[in-house]
């Protein structure tokens, strides 16, 4: 692994207001060099990482910032920040100093044809230890065009670094249901639950008719069978609506629990259901 010097690597990522309002302007003159003009396939790969954010962040944990730059000219320098509020960045902030170190590194490591990775450690803004890795992001002509970053917070409590690794107290019910009747499959137990929720709701004459199949994807959602392989298909056509009505019901759930789940932004148009 490649190491880079502690004062360069708590220089890039600190997320010092003090480091950013200093240097913002100098670093716009030294990052010039370092800016290429994006095609639209390059916009489309840097917007792929962008939505992969989401995904890792929703995978590793609270304890993980993620961030996304553009070295676009005339593009927003970060792209994307998940988990921002541990070096208290968001999307509008500059560059800090130090960053083009980092550019250097990752061009050297490009042009001889090494992983385009650089690994290091440095300090938060309360001087807790961070173990980050920089992932260049490579486009059409070979060229350097962005960077993901992960950021581990290693103060973070570790109750909540144990919560990414534990499996919901909800999974493991179904599970076990599932593996109490493991002669007949998965399918057979899925099928049941989701008939059960839905014969209780569409028997609850205090609940809307326009509203019930929302409130069986919401009681499922919530049972954990969406977390399930084969679940939200299995939902979609008993229910008799499209993949694409299951998954927007979850984002909305998800939101309002103020939880992410990533869903394909390329679907299919939503079909109305009747």
């Amino acid at each position: 692994m490649l190491y880079i010097d502690m004062f360069v690597a708590c220089m890039i990522l600190s997320g010092k207001d003090q480091v950013r309002k200093g240097c913002a302007g100098d670093m716009k003159d030294n990052l010039e060099d370092y800016l290429v003009k994006l095609n639209d396939t390059d916009r489309k790969l840097i917007s792929s990482y962008c939505t992969m954010c989401d995904c890792l962040s929703s995978y590793l944990g609270g304890a993980y910032e993620i961030v996304v730059h553009s070295l676009g000219s005339g593009e927003q320098f970060i792209q994307k920040i998940v988990n921002g509020s541990h070096s208290g960045r968001s999307e509008t902030d500059s560059p800090d100093s130090g960053f083009r170190t980092l550019l250097e590194q990752l061009r050297a490591r490009i042009r001889h044809r090494d992983l385009p990775v650089v690994y290091y450690y440095n300090k938060d803004r309360n001087g807790g230890m961070v173990k980050s890795a920089s992932i260049g992001i490579v486009g059409t002509g070979n060229k350097l065009i962005g960077i993901i970053c992960l950021n581990c917070y290693l103060s973070t409590p570790f109750a909540e670094v144990l919560e990414s690794f534990t499996v919901p107290a909800n999974i493991v019910d179904v599970k076990s249901r599932y593996l109490a009747v493991n002669n007949n499959g998965y399918d057979t137990i899925l099928s049941e639950t989701i008939n059960s929720a839905k014969d209780d709701v569409m028997s609850d004459p205090d609940i809307p008719y326009k509203l019930k199949k929302k409130e069986i994807i919401r009681r499922l959602h919530d049972s954990g069978v969406f977390q399930i392989k084969g679940g939200v298909a299995m939902c979609a056509e008993i229910l008799g609506v499209t993949i694409t009505t299951i998954y927007m019901h979850i984002r909305n759930l998800n939101a309002a629990n103020g939880s992410t789940q990533h869903t394909d932004k390329q679907e299919e148009p939503i079909k109305q259901d009747k």
